[in-house]
């Protein structure tokens, strides 16, 4: 099966922030190195702990970001929706070659595209401008990804030293 690649989808792809500022052919070229990825809901997208080398994006459908917990069960960080705007996941892969660090798992029907790393590093090497142009959407997003995970370290921390001095205001 196979996605028609048309002017459609080349503008729905423009919505999506790793591609933006690129040119319509710049993101045609890159969604033409992709493979399409049918994904039945409640099918696992990528599994936290897995090694991995390509980069989702979801075209159309819903997916659910899940962690596990120390006890070994999942738990959703966040459901998000790719209908209007479409979303990618797995890109620490196009940085690294380590373990994934959370399972997407298909909430409804996905539509993916899917690309390789060694794709993605060859582009970038053979067209310099948009290779720094989606290395640095990928860091603008994890760095709002640290941010976040800063910012509930800090409300975390700060209700544990709270717990703490209640409790050893009952002694």
């Amino acid at each position: 099966m196979t996605i028609q690649i048309n002017e459609a989808l080349i503008k729905k792809l423009q919505k999506l922030s790793l591609f933006k500022g690129l040119d319509l052919n710049v993101i045609r070229d890159l969604a033409e190195l992709c493979s399409y990825k049918k994904i039945k809901k409640g099918r696992t997208v990528i599994k936290e702990g897995d090694f991995g080398d390509e980069l989702y994006i979801i075209v159309s459908g819903e997916i659910e970001i899940q962690k596990r917990t120390l006890q070994n069960e999942p738990y959703t960080v966040v459901a998000m929706n790719a209908d209007e705007t479409p979303l990618y996941v797995g890109e620490l892969a196009m940085i690294d070659r380590d373990k994934r660090s959370a399972t997407v798992v298909a909430k409804r029907d996905c539509d993916c595209l899917v690309l390789k790393r060694k794709d993605f590093v060859a582009y970038g090497d053979a067209n310099p401008r948009v290779g720094l142009i989606l290395t640095r959407a990928i860091a603008m997003q994890l760095a709002q990804r640290l941010r976040r995970t800063n910012d509930d370290v800090i409300t975390l921390f700060s209700a544990l030293v709270e717990e703490i001095s209640g409790e050893a205001e009952g002694l």
